[in-house]
């Protein structure tokens, strides 16, 4: 009767623990995601390219936004579509990637990307370093934010001050 006892205080110890702290998810396998985003990435690049917005729509979440040297855009906006149409790219690619996992479900993907075209008929700024952040919307990585930024060149530094 006591061995009994004990052995039941013994699995609903174990029991309450193991409800108590919920395990941590199964850590993601990063490498295959982080392979799928960059695919996604040329997706995306390739769809503005082509003028393929249905492709564009298919990776990049209704309610994404962006921000570039035009300011702050949003994938829902009413005229975004007819604006995208203005990118015309003869070129590009992407290298360089890097990620920051903020958890198994967003991950931040950084990366140079270079190219010929033009968009509103001015020429697009190349290189640029950009970072997209992709977070798992029921099984399904989706771009929600984007941003670039206009390479500079190194600056060269001021002469050193002559010695007297």
């Amino acid at each position: 009767m006591t061995r009994r006892v004990l052995v039941c205080s013994l699995v609903l110890g174990v029991i309450t623990t193991v409800a108590a702290y919920p395990q941590a998810p199964a850590a993601a396998n990063h490498a295959a995601i982080e392979k799928q985003i960059v695919a996604n990435e040329r997706a995306i690049n390739d769809a503005i390219a082509k003028g393929d917005m249905k492709t564009f729509h298919s990776v990049v979440a209704a309610d994404a936004a962006g921000v570039d040297t035009g300011g702050i855009t949003r994938v829902n906006a009413p005229d975004f579509d007819k604006m995208m149409q203005q990118a015309k790219i003869q070129s590009w690619n992407i290298d360089g990637s890097q990620f920051y996992w903020v958890d198994d479900n967003t991950v931040v993907h950084m990366y140079r990307w270079t190219g010929k075209g033009t968009f509103g008929g001015q020429p697009v700024s190349s290189p640029v370093w950009t970072s997209t952040v992709w977070t798992n919307k029921g099984g399904k990585w989706m771009a929600v934010f984007h941003q670039e930024t206009v390479a500079m060149a190194p600056s060269t530094p001021p002469p050193s001050p002559a010695k007297k």
